[in-house]
């Protein structure tokens, strides 16, 4: 790649270079040297001086770092390659949360630097609610300064109040705002930094709704994330273009498998149908067909279709809603594997013997689907209770969860972690708030489409491993020792001690999962996990996935919704057509780099966003049950109080004022002792709360404990256990 080539240059310089000569050093073209080095400057790999002359960061003593800033509280700056978080000094220029930054270190007793510059801003658009502030009239009299006396009535101001934490709960609101009314939930673009000795200012750009409107909220959650939900002009126009069914001739140049009983078993209420699988019973075992929706024969490289998807990175669920990566002709259509109609597809066939994949063909293909089936159906069907599975796929679909079965105890035995982290399911009211809360079950259906599709990745990823393909592999490197620290004590509090060294391998933490599968400290231990292991994230060189224990692994499952799926699907595409060339090796390889860390930043935002859509509808669920009880198990506990979360999901905050006591805190934050009650409040603790306070625009919810003997005061008892 050449901003890697160019780095290299870099590093070997003595002293600030221009251009040309840095091009020449790197064997590069004029162009290509220049395109490199403005690259490297705005990802922040590099420093351009005043004089126009490139150096890199280690020459000019500066460090690429990403904000982490509150109001009234120390910024910080955390290192991009790791190291020690640098306590940040303030200059000019004054980041915001997220922000990329360049920080000159300051030899300190501990880590402290100055911010030199803001390479990239991670915010250009926020939301708030309008507050117009209408000052009174002042009285003049006729004096020095007032030669003309009467009531004057001096200019309203208007602000912005935010709900991010993360930004200051007022900013000033300049330029016009008689578009909006009082009150209104807006979408404000930042036309000011805040610079040292200046506040941030924004503008109006759209108005979204009222602000006690859930849709509104959720509305505002993608623009607040920087998720486009419209398509371009040009996409919408190519989207509109492309037939509403494969054409002949697109059916007639791929491998037919209509005649194989393939089906895709989804949620209810999903509209893409990106997988379908079949399968054939041989006399050694099971040929498993994963069948995926081929949306590279439509979505071409550097087509405006491409553009918006990459841009996307990802399909956003929010709840009741959806914004797909691509346009609903093409996710919920022409690439979606409906029933009886014919649909291109990419197809892996596997020889399965045991749980061994003897053998397997990857080619172009085009399927009949003969069911859409959903997780409902299917776990009837396996709990042999009433269903509509149609009767000529029970014995495939039963051969299936054998097989599915038998794929998971591998997976547990060469050690692959299994967090248990339900996720909500909501049923809506006609407004849009939350009518019912629960945890979203997994069933036998469920885990058979996700071992078929695991199954599936792995094998393609160790298919392009193999052949060296430039290609967007799925990573999750080792966790950190230091982080593991707090999981050991964690461990220790809740009384099930385990020394788990500086590098435990999967098995080892599977072991310590399985200490409390199905009892109300799982949450919590495996929330502590996750926060202690490395984010799984795109790359384009094969690490391996430690969490799945896989040596090799990708995704290529899910092409409508994910961008890296249909990256992979070109690369394999061109490797089967023998078009990967050298020439194309090289293209896409200097790509790669690039496309895998942008898909990993939108897949962040995109869980972002989700999660603060769940947060405000459990909060719209629980304002309707203000003062009920509830039962919860006790996460955190820290000075803000304790946290709780309900079995259905909810999560809540008890704050110190609404305990029943005064409560101290151990060193390990691991419980908390009343100061006059004597009582021990652990973590994993169940215990119960009421419901005291809920900002449903925030999503932040306030419980108060709840007594036994005072239940009464909060109301009725609704208890989940």
């Amino acid at each position: 790649m050449n901003t890697e080539i160019m780095l290299e240059a870099l590093s070997a310089l003595k002293r600030p270079t221009d251009a040309h000569t840095l091009s020449l050093a790197a064997h590069l073209s004029p162009e290509d040297g220049f395109n490199a080095l403005n690259d490297l400057v705005a990802l922040g790999r590099c420093v351009l001086t005043k004089h126009y002359k490139y150096a890199p960061l280690k020459m000019m003593e500066v460090v690429l770092c990403k904000a982490r800033v509150l109001p009234n509280a120390p910024a910080f700056g955390i290192p991009v390659d790791g190291g020690d978080d640098y306590y940040l000094d303030m200059v000019e220029e004054i980041p915001m949360d997220g922000d990329l930054i360049h920080v000159r270190p300051i030899k300190s007793d501990r880590p402290r630097g100055t911010v030199v510059k803001v390479v990239k801003r991670a915010h250009t658009v926020i939301t708030g609610s309008l507050f117009v502030d209408e000052p009174e009239p002042i009285s003049r009299r006729r004096g020095k300064k007032h030669s003309h006396p009467g009531r004057f009535k001096p200019v309203p101001l208007a602000f912005a109040l935010t709900n991010d934490r993360k930004l200051p709960a007022r900013i000033e609101v300049e330029g016009d705002f008689s578009s909006a009314e009082n009150g209104d939930l807006c979408l404000f673009e930042i036309s000011k930094y805040p610079k040292k000795g200046s506040h941030m200012k924004v503008r109006i750009q759209r108005v979204i709704g009222l602000s006690d409107d859930i849709s509104a909220r959720l509305s505002a959650l993608p623009a607040q994330n920087g998720i486009e939900e419209g398509f371009t002009e040009a996409a919408a126009n190519e989207a509109a273009l492309l037939p509403a069914e494969p054409t002949s001739a697109d059916i007639g140049a791929r491998r037919s498998l209509t005649h194989l009983t393939t089906f895709t078993i989804d949620g209810a209420d999903a509209q893409d149908f990106d997988d379908a699988v079949s399968l054939e019973k041989t006399q050694d075992g099971y040929v498993l067909g994963v069948h995926i929706a081929d949306v590279s024969h439509y979505v071409r490289p550097s087509s405006a279709l491409d553009a918006d998807a990459r841009a996307r990175g990802t399909s956003v669920y929010l709840p009741g809603r959806t914004i797909p990566m691509l346009p609903e002709a093409l996710s919920n259509n022409l690439c979606s594997l409906k029933p009886n109609v014919n649909r291109l597809t990419l197809t892996l066939l596997m020889t399965i013997s045991g749980t061994e994949v003897l053998k397997y063909e990857l080619f172009p293909s085009v399927i009949r689907s003969r069911a859409r089936l959903t997780y409902d159906e299917v776990n009837a069907l396996f709990q042999e209770e009433e269903n509509a599975v149609p009767a000529e796929l029970h014995e495939t679909l039963r051969e299936m969860n054998a097989l599915a079965k038998q794929l998971t105890q591998k997976r547990e035995k060469r050690g692959a972690i299994e967090l248990e982290l339900p996720e909500p399911q909501f049923e809506l009211a006609p407004d849009g708030t939350a009518e019912d809360v629960s945890a979203r079950e997994r069933g036998d259906a469920h885990r058979l489409i996700e071992e078929f599709m695991l199954l599936a990745n792995e094998t393609v990823a160790a298919h392009a491993s193999r052949l060296q393909l430039p290609f967007p592999y799925r990573v999750h490197e080792a966790p950190d020792a230091e982080k593991l620290a707090s999981l050991e004590t964690l461990l220790v509090a809740l009384g099930k001690p385990k020394k788990l060294g500086g590098a435990p391998s999967p098995s080892k933490l599977q072991e310590v999962l399985n200490l409390f599968k199905n009892r109300p400290q799982s949450v919590i231990v495996s929330r502590t996990l996750l926060r202690s292991m490395s984010k799984a994230r795109y790359l384009d060189k094969p690490l391996g996935h430690y969490g799945l224990a896989a040596r090799d692994y990708c995704h290529f499952t899910s092409p409508i919704r994910r961008y890296p799926d249909l990256l992979a699907h070109r690369m394999l595409k061109l490797s089967l057509e023998g078009r990967m060339n050298e020439e194309a090796e090289k293209r896409w390889g200097e790509k790669m780099a690039e496309l895998t860390r942008e898909a990993s930043e939108c897949e962040e935002r995109a869980a972002v966003c989700e999660r603060d859509g769940d947060a405000l509808l459990c909060a719209s669920y629980l304002k309707k049950h203000i003062g009920e009880v509830f039962t919860g198990t006790v996460t955190y506990l820290g000075k803000r109080g304790a946290f709780v979360v309900l079995p259905n999901t909810a999560e809540g905050r008890i704050p110190p004022q609404l305990m029943d006591d005064f409560y101290s805190m151990d060193e390990e934050h691991t419980f908390m002792m009343g100061a006059h009650t004597h009582r021990m409040i652990h973590l994993g603790d169940r215990i119960r709360v009421a419901v005291y306070e809920v900002d449903a625009a925030s999503g932040e919810v306030e419980f108060a404990m709840a007594d036994e003997r005072k239940k009464r005061k909060y109301g009725k008892t609704r208890d989940f256990s």
